[in-house]
């Protein structure tokens, strides 16, 4: 389905991605782990067309989006960022939120996206969520991190897409908040055969969700476990530990 073939990016001196080649199936639930400047950013700036590499090749269905931009991009390809603010726009109530998202591949004026949703069809995809459909005239930016990011996964998926970047979608969260996200889509993700990208820093959640991990080290994929790999992996050797030992009382 993505082919990723000899990808380096560099920003001036600095080499990001290093001769990166892979390969994503349809369905894939691919988990990527790493440490703070192993690449993982720019590998979903890479794939959503946000960056441009400067060698090697991007194949998605057969077809070369090498040179497509993040616009372009945006009829196949979905992010969810670990910032809440990013994924939607807080001075908006939830339901034109909602609603201008059901456009996001459609050819709109700002206007008719932001009042063109039936309240009933909003309404069920809050219930879904387990939110009071009060919530829908709110404005995002009052509401917790938590609702944020499961409305902004709501919002991500009503159109679904060919691949779904979640990038540290937990980070900002509580574990009780993360809990429900996590469980929420990682149901409807397998419902729907949704082709998924994950990033996180916790080896927990690289374990306990998706069919694949990546380990990114020096801008490549250093290691993989499959399914049934990862059953025997240790997540304090996945991507390290805080040495709680060693932290000065």
């Amino acid at each position: 389905m993505l082919r990723l073939k000899n990808i380096n990016v560099s920003f001036g001196q600095n080499r990001i991605l290093r001769n990166l080649s892979c390969n994503v199936a349809q369905g894939d639930f691919i988990v990527i782990v790493g440490a703070n400047g192993a690449g993982k950013s720019t590998f979903f700036d890479l794939i959503a067309g946000k960056v441009k590499p400067n060698s090697g090749l991007i194949i998605l269905d057969g077809s070369d989006i090498t040179q497509l931009n993040e616009l372009q991009r945006s009829v196949s390809v979905t992010r969810i960022f670990q910032n809440t603010r990013l994924n939607s726009v807080g001075s908006m109530t939830v339901l034109q939120n909602l609603a201008i998202a059901n456009y996001s591949r459609r050819t709109a004026r700002l206007i008719d996206g932001m009042h063109d949703m039936p309240r009933k069809t909003a309404e069920q995809l809050i219930i879904n969520i387990g939110m009071d459909p009060s919530i829908l005239d709110k404005p995002m930016n009052s509401l917790s991190g938590g609702q944020r990011q499961l409305i902004a996964f709501v919002m991500s998926t009503q159109l679904i897409p060919k691949i779904l970047l979640l990038d540290e979608p937990t980070a900002a969260l509580d574990p009780q908040s993360a809990t429900k996200l996590l469980k929420y889509a990682a149901l409807f993700i397998k419902k729907h055969n949704i082709t998924t990208l994950l990033i996180t820093h916790d080896p927990h959640i690289a374990l306990s969700i998706g069919n694949k991990i990546w380990v990114l080290e020096d801008g490549n994929i250093a290691r993989q476990f499959g399914a049934q790999e990862k059953k025997n992996v240790n997540p304090e050797e996945l991507i390290g530990q805080i040495d709680y030992a060693h932290i000065a009382s």
